[in-house]
């Protein structure tokens, strides 16, 4: 178990269980108590950790037979120098050690890899449930779930963005072309409200929505300043074509987050009038 979890979980966590495990031996005390703490756990421990990838990975089945065979090595193979007879001890027990130290380590191999394709299953599940599955950001239930959950003194805000002449795009270069400039408008707008306290999601069609805290209404039209002129000046591509991407914006006041579906009529409103007056505009309704 020692060498699996060192493998498994690095350093940081292998360490203190080691200490752990070294100190619970030493108190046993006996005459093979130095030798098992150096030879049956620190060094096995020290190999296994030379092996240990940050994301968490186990090894290759084979790779993790060669490194408990190793660590076996390493434990048993001193009982031929340590001990009285040791020869005669090694040949005897060391067929039995051999197979056990294998046939546990797999066995914990199995089970973690069954716990990991489990843990990793409920992780997608969950990352689909909240989140668009074209452009990451968050769905409209997620959104309108966090929203409650929101509580600052700052006042809120609901920012509606929508791609100008998004069909046109589609149109003329197709729908994965569009799907590509979508992401790429998502990333973007996530890159430039990254910084300040807001929640981006996916409104639906070519338009999202955010939810943003400004200190004061100056700050507020700053940041979505910030936003129509970064998605301007980022160069979009469809068929190896750049293409400039303008979006028109409408903001309104959150008051209450009960009132979610209210702020974002009024914003859309606001949207509408961006359009009208010509297209890549703000427009407050606040």
């Amino acid at each position: 178990p020692l060498v699996v979890f060192s493998l498994l979980l690095g350093w940081k966590h292998a360490i203190p269980i080691l200490i752990i495990t070294v100190s619970w031996r030493l108190g046993m005390g006996g005459v093979g108590a130095v030798p098992g703490v150096l030879f049956g756990m620190t060094l096995p421990v020290l190999l296994a950790l030379l092996f240990h990838k940050k994301d968490r990975v186990m090894p290759k089945p084979l790779t993790l037979f060669m490194i408990v065979m190793a660590s076996w090595l390493i434990s048993d193979v001193p009982i031929i120098f340590l001990v009285p007879n040791g020869w005669e001890l090694f040949d005897e027990i060391h067929l039995v050690r051999m197979l056990a130290l294998q046939v546990s380590a797999f066995i914990l191999y199995f089970f973690i890899n069954l716990l990991s394709r489990e843990i990793e299953l409920k992780r997608k599940l969950r990352f689909y449930a909240e989140r668009d599955p074209l452009t990451g950001l968050y769905n409209m239930r997620y959104f309108e779930s966090r929203v409650k959950k929101v509580s600052s003194q700052r006042k809120k805000y609901i920012v509606m963005v929508d791609i100008d002449h998004f069909k046109k795009v589609n149109d003329t270069f197709g729908h994965l072309n569009g799907d590509t400039i979508l992401k790429n408008v998502a990333q973007t707008l996530h890159k430039i409200v990254h910084p300040h306290k807001s929640l981006l999601g996916r409104y639906g069609g070519e338009e999202f929505i955010l939810l943003l805290e400004a200190e004061s209404k100056e700050n507020l039209m700053n940041i979505v300043s910030d936003i129509r002129s970064g998605i301007e000046s980022t160069s979009f591509y469809a068929d190896n074509q750049k293409l400039t991407v303008t979006v028109s914006i409408g903001v309104s006041e959150l008051k209450d987050p009960d009132h979610l579906y209210q702020a974002i009529e009024k914003a859309d409103n606001s949207l509408y009038a961006s359009k009208q007056n010509g297209r890549n505009q703000i427009s407050y309704a606040i």
